[in-house]
């Protein structure tokens, strides 16, 4: 096997374990998820060809073939991991190196504090998302199914749109480009320890994670609850 075909398949195993890894934190007893939402699917084949390829290749229109709930449970499952996962092991790595380092790398200071803001503004947005954007888009579902009355259906027009959403949705996944921004700064002007390296490994992941995860929310499954929008105050 020569070098490059090597490190292509370890390139697509890396690739698949970033997407598929973030089923290992759903709950078993949410049985919905399961149902409509399985590692082995085409959904997920997209999503892979989506984190492979450059954003700007990537046919958006090939994940319409999927159900809203498919799309909704993807980004609730990503939403899970990000928080019981990911942000964990990334803090984790953050206090290493302060630990280790921090008498003697003035850098940490800015860098933990920076980190620790990001990340409580990150969590406050999955928690906005999950308390009142997703549940209004499910409820926009059972509207479109017949499951709830006129008069419940005008209310919930009249209190919520996808486009108030839209205007306060902040694309918080490019903040995260300042804390690798600042350990690039950093490592160009000395040698770097290599907790630093794996740090700095772990944001640039994540930071490619929540732009694709903000393109799948964004370009799908946005434009799929604004279409039921219309189609509700139509009637």
């Amino acid at each position: 096997m020569d070098a490059k075909t090597l490190e292509n398949l370890v390139e697509t195993n890396k690739m698949y374990q970033l997407v598929t890894e973030r089923l290992e934190v759903v709950d078993p007893a949410a049985q919905d998820i399961y149902a409509r939402f399985n590692m082995e699917s085409e959904l997920m084949e997209l999503i892979l060809e989506l984190y492979h390829n450059n954003e700007e290749d990537f046919q958006y229109q090939n994940l319409n073939k999927f159900s809203i709930e498919q799309v909704l449970s993807y980004l609730q499952a990503s939403h899970k991991f990000y928080l019981s996962k990911k942000l964990p092991e990334i803090e984790q790595t953050m206090m290493h190196i302060f630990n280790k380092y921090g008498h003697t790398h003035s850098i940490l200071t800015s860098l933990t504090s920076f980190f620790n803001n990001y990340k409580n503004r990150l969590i406050e947005h999955i928690r906005m998302e999950e308390k009142t954007f997703f549940p209004y888009i499910k409820s926009l579902i059972s509207a479109s199914k017949g499951d709830m009355s006129a008069q419940e259906v005008e209310l919930l027009l009249s209190n919520c749109s996808i486009a108030s959403f839209d205007e306060n949705h902040d694309p918080i996944e490019d903040d995260l480009k300042s804390v690798s921004s600042i350990i690039h700064s950093y490592s160009a002007n000395e040698e770097t320890p290599l907790p630093y390296r794996v740090f700095l490994n772990q944001v640039e992941l994540f930071e490619m994670e929540l732009r694709k995860h903000a393109i799948i929310e964004d370009h799908v499954l946005v434009p799929m609850a604004r279409e039921i929008e219309s189609k509700l105050r139509q009637v």
